[in-house]
């Protein structure tokens, strides 16, 4: 659906913000009259499957990131922060598996259900993107910029989704991926300017040396 909307937006030249999708029709209950309530309770499972598949994979891309982006960094403060943002995804990851894990336990049948949740341009896709801009080539300050960019993007996403959702535990997962991803992007903010300001500092001196030489002469 997203993609006929930008296919028909684009054809026109015009920018959607917002499209409304309505389905009509009756429910099993009324159909059948048959008590819906476990296929619900399998729907409420379903949503948080998907949404953990889709924090797993974030997570997972987020690592990879920050690990290479770790191992190319030359500044020593801001390898530091790339080292122990990789260290937290992999701690997280390890947490969202087992969080996945204990979900199948509750419905093995969920492992073998159609996708549930559909997106296009998921989280994971930012940091995919970004690590293949670092296996081209960056200073420590463009890498820091890349990783505001992914982390800021993957923020979006999942507040805004998580935010549109039912409450629900699939709700609850992007919500809380958000606010991780947010205070990744706050850091990585911070850490930014506090480079621009050494590198300031660090220019310094020769400004000065080479202000004195031309008085001399």
């Amino acid at each position: 659906i997203e993609a006929l909307v930008e296919e028909v937006a684009a054809a026109r030249s015009f920018t959607a913000s917002q499209s409304v999708v309505q389905i009509y029709g009756t429910c099993e209950e009324c159909r059948t009259g048959r008590n819906s309530t476990g296929q619900l309770g399998q729907t409420d499972l379903l949503f948080a499957r998907d949404a953990l598949r889709i924090a797993i994979a974030t997570e997972r891309s987020g690592f990879e990131f920050y690990r290479r982006a770790a191992r190319l960094t030359r500044d020593a403060r801001g390898r530091k922060v790339f080292e122990d943002l990789a260290l937290e995804e992999k701690e997280h990851l390890g947490k969202l598996e087992a969080r996945y894990n204990e979900l199948l336990q509750r419905d093995p049948k969920l492992e073998s259900l159609p996708t549930f949740l559909f997106f296009k341009g998921v989280a994971h896709d930012l940091f995919t993107e970004g690590v293949e801009r670092l296996k081209r080539g960056v200073n420590d300050q463009q890498a820091l910029m890349i990783g505001i960019r992914c982390e800021r993007g993957s923020h979006r996403f999942f507040k805004k989704y998580g935010e549109r959702f039912e409450d629900s535990e699939g709700k609850q997962i992007f919500l809380e991926f958000a606010d991780e991803e947010r205070e990744h992007l706050d850091l990585l903010v911070r850490e930014y300017r506090a480079l621009l300001k050494r590198q300031k500092r660090a220019r310094r001196p020769a400004q000065r040396g080479s202000a004195t030489v031309r008085s001399a002469r």
